[in-house]
Protein backbone atom coordinates (compact mmCIF):
# COMPACT_ATOMS: atom_id res chain seq x y z
CA UNK A 1 0.00 0.00 0.00
CA UNK A 2 2.77 2.41 0.92
CA UNK A 3 4.70 1.67 -2.27
CA UNK A 4 1.62 2.13 -4.42
CA UNK A 5 0.81 5.46 -2.76
CA UNK A 6 4.41 6.63 -3.11
CA UNK A 7 4.55 5.87 -6.80
CA UNK A 8 1.10 7.33 -7.41
CA UNK A 9 1.97 10.60 -5.73
CA UNK A 10 5.34 10.79 -7.45
CA UNK A 11 3.86 10.06 -10.88
CA UNK A 12 1.12 12.64 -10.37
CA UNK A 13 3.62 15.29 -9.29
CA UNK A 14 5.97 14.59 -12.15
CA UNK A 15 3.16 14.53 -14.69
CA UNK A 16 1.87 17.87 -13.44
CA UNK A 17 5.36 19.36 -13.67
CA UNK A 18 5.92 18.05 -17.18
CA UNK A 19 2.53 19.31 -18.37
CA UNK A 20 3.22 22.76 -16.93
CA UNK A 21 6.64 22.83 -18.58
CA UNK A 22 5.23 21.70 -21.91
CA UNK A 23 2.61 24.46 -21.87
CA UNK A 24 5.07 27.26 -21.17
CA UNK A 25 6.42 29.17 -24.16
CA UNK A 26 10.09 28.44 -24.94
CA UNK A 27 12.34 31.47 -24.52
CA UNK A 28 15.18 30.27 -26.71
CA UNK A 29 17.16 27.22 -27.69
CA UNK A 30 19.88 27.83 -25.07
CA UNK A 31 17.39 28.35 -22.26
CA UNK A 32 15.43 25.22 -23.16
CA UNK A 33 18.52 23.00 -23.25
CA UNK A 34 19.75 24.15 -19.83
CA UNK A 35 16.30 23.80 -18.23
CA UNK A 36 15.91 20.09 -18.97
CA UNK A 37 18.70 18.82 -16.66
CA UNK A 38 17.60 21.24 -13.96
CA UNK A 39 14.03 19.93 -14.22
CA UNK A 40 15.28 16.35 -14.02
CA UNK A 41 17.36 17.10 -10.92
CA UNK A 42 14.47 19.00 -9.36
CA UNK A 43 12.11 16.09 -10.06
CA UNK A 44 14.53 13.60 -8.48
CA UNK A 45 14.95 15.81 -5.42
CA UNK A 46 11.17 15.99 -5.14
CA UNK A 47 10.97 12.20 -5.17
CA UNK A 48 13.63 11.96 -2.47
CA UNK A 49 11.83 14.48 -0.27
CA UNK A 50 8.54 12.65 -0.79
CA UNK A 51 10.12 9.32 0.14
CA UNK A 52 11.68 10.84 3.27
CA UNK A 53 8.39 12.37 4.38
CA UNK A 54 6.41 9.18 3.84
CA UNK A 55 9.05 7.12 5.64
CA UNK A 56 9.05 9.53 8.57
CA UNK A 57 5.27 9.47 8.81
CA UNK A 58 5.22 5.68 8.71
CA UNK A 59 7.91 5.38 11.39
CA UNK A 60 6.12 7.91 13.60
CA UNK A 61 2.82 6.04 13.28
CA UNK A 62 4.47 2.73 14.13
CA UNK A 63 6.23 4.21 17.16
CA UNK A 64 2.96 5.71 18.38
CA UNK A 65 1.16 2.39 17.96
CA UNK A 66 3.98 0.53 19.72
CA UNK A 67 3.88 3.01 22.61
CA UNK A 68 0.14 2.47 22.99
CA UNK A 69 0.63 -1.30 22.99
CA UNK A 70 3.35 -1.07 25.63
CA UNK A 71 1.20 1.21 27.79
CA UNK A 72 -1.72 -1.21 27.55
CA UNK A 73 0.54 -4.14 28.42
CA UNK A 74 1.97 -2.26 31.38
CA UNK A 75 -1.51 -1.40 32.62
CA UNK A 76 -2.65 -5.03 32.56
CA UNK A 77 0.57 -6.31 34.12
CA UNK A 78 0.74 -3.62 36.82
CA UNK A 79 1.49 -4.87 40.31
CA UNK A 80 -1.55 -5.21 42.52
CA UNK A 81 -2.19 -2.65 45.22
CA UNK A 82 -2.37 -3.56 48.88
CA UNK A 83 -6.17 -3.67 48.77
CA UNK A 84 -6.13 -6.03 45.82
CA UNK A 85 -3.72 -8.37 47.59
CA UNK A 86 -5.92 -8.22 50.71
CA UNK A 87 -3.03 -7.07 52.81
CA UNK A 88 -3.96 -5.09 55.87
CA UNK A 89 -2.01 -1.94 56.39
CA UNK A 90 -1.57 -0.53 59.90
Amino acid sequence: MLTLRTFSLAATGLLTGYVATAQSAPVGASAASSGAPFGLVLGLLGLVVLAILLTGLTVAAQLKRRGQQLAAAAATNAPATAAERRVTTW
